[in-house]
């Protein structure tokens, strides 16, 4: 039988994860739009590239639930302001 807090632990560090990813994303882009640099610019590229790659890993995974649906929009939106700067 399955420890169900463990699988409720497992759940919760990898929704933690993405909620970090996402985190990171979005003071990246938040500083690349206030300081349009090269540097700040290929920062929040690369955490972009970072985040895509937790969620991709999360939902083969852990399936599409709504904690990440959520957070993949809010990285999407994060995704378009940065397009902005192009």
């Amino acid at each position: 039988m399955e420890d169900h807090t463990q699988m409720s632990w497992k759940e919760d560090n990898f929704i933690t994860q993405l909620h970090n990813s996402v985190d990171n994303v979005t003071l990246a882009v938040g500083q690349a739009l206030s300081h349009p640099t090269e540097q700040t610019i290929l920062q929040a590229q690369n955490s972009i590239e970072h985040a895509d790659r937790a969620f991709a890993n999360a939902l083969k995974n852990h399936g599409n639930s709504e904690p990440v649906s959520t957070l993949q929009e809010q990285l999407n939106q994060n995704k378009e302001k940065l397009n902005q700067l192009h």
